[in-house]
């Protein structure tokens, strides 16, 4: 296991390459290894291709061939291609630990597949992934200028964000990997099935309507970014179940990217909510923060509603997938049963 400060050496350029993007503070991903085609489906296309016209963040992409070697620079592109049982042709692994999120650990269609890290500073390794001759690269939020869209498309027809300055939500990329494989239909009910496990939840525990979260992360004690963008994923996540961000939390600014909040030690206080998510980077690093007197009046603290969370659930929360609802559910299955 890396050394803490070769973790926080790692995780402070990475976390300022993503928090650009607005998509995470946990991480962003995408490796390589051998490439394959799609295995059977219920829907098999037997048809001719259609090309795939996809307006995006940097303007067009046509795809005209089905693909069959599929570089993945996006969790949720990832997850969108093994809820459709594809193997990719690269992918890289939550860059943080260099090993495969949690919920992705021991999937056949991950198996064999080289794990490629980002470069210095979480730069995309460009001649690697050309080493992996794609047919297509799916780069997500990772691809964050014109000019790396740019280079990355003289390689294969290249997909990054959808929307320029937003997030794209896991339901439009999973439906657009369904329809790049050819495959819509079998898209559908992934997210229905997604959709459905939040529905449930909510129906098992009826007592998070109106309930107060909030989700932080903890980077060193200079520095505790809270998500108080209203539009992020990690607070669509618990808005779903009918939740809510605390007022002390509504306007606060100075975080990463501008996007989220930032408080010091001395302003703790102002995590006074029912849930409190605080996701920690680092080994060792929770006891900085639990260990203060403030910290320990937190109403969550004292209800045993706190969670202290690593690398993949930050990550999960920021970059929901096709696959990750249902995983983020059991993580807080314990503390949704105390509210």
């Amino acid at each position: 296991m890396a050394s803490p400060t070769t973790l926080r050496k790692r995780t402070r350029p990475i976390l300022r390459r993503v928090a650009a993007t607005s998509l995470a503070l946990g991480a962003i991903a995408f490796a390589a290894g051998c490439g394959n085609t799609d295995s059977d489906s219920t829907t098999s296309s037997t048809a001719a291709y259609q090309a795939v016209t996809v307006d995006h963040a940097f303007g067009q992409t046509v795809v005209k061939n089905k693909p069959t070697r599929i570089v993945s620079l996006s969790p949720t592109f990832t997850d969108a291609l093994i809820s459709l049982n594809t193997k990719p042709a690269g992918y890289l692994p939550n860059p943080m630990t260099n090993a495969d999120y949690a919920w992705d650990q021991g999937n056949s269609n991950l198996a064999g597949v080289t794990k490629l890290p980002l470069g210095p500073g979480g730069t995309v390794p460009e001649e690697k992934i050309a080493a992996l001759q794609p047919d297509l690269i799916l780069g997500g939020g990772l691809i964050l200028s014109k000019d790396e869209y740019d280079k990355l498309s003289k390689l294969a027809p290249t997909i990054p964000s959808l929307k320029a300055g937003a997030l794209d939500s896991w339901q439009d990329d999973t439906t657009l990997v369904g329809k790049l494989l050819g495959r819509e239909a079998d898209a559908k009910p992934v997210i229905e099935s997604t959709d459905k496990a939040l529905a449930d939840a909510k129906q098992k525990y009826p007592k998070l309507a109106g309930k107060t979260f909030a989700v932080s992360l903890f980077v060193d004690p200079t520095n505790i970014e809270v998500i108080t963008n209203p539009d992020d994923n990690a607070n669509k996540f618990f808005e779903s179940l009918g939740m809510k961000i605390p007022d002390s939390l509504h306007g606060l600014t100075g975080g990463l990217g501008g996007l989220n909040g930032k408080i010091s030690m001395e302003r703790l206080d102002l995590l006074n909510s029912d849930l409190l998510s605080v996701g920690y980077m680092t080994p060792g690093a929770s006891a900085q923060l639990e260990d203060q007197a403030l910290f320990k009046q937190l109403p969550a603290v004292q209800h045993g509603t706190y969670l202290a969370t690593d690398a993949d659930v930050s990550s999960a929360l920021r970059l929901p997938t096709a696959r990750t609802t249902a995983w983020l559910l059991t993580k807080f299955d314990g503390v949704f049963g105390k509210l």
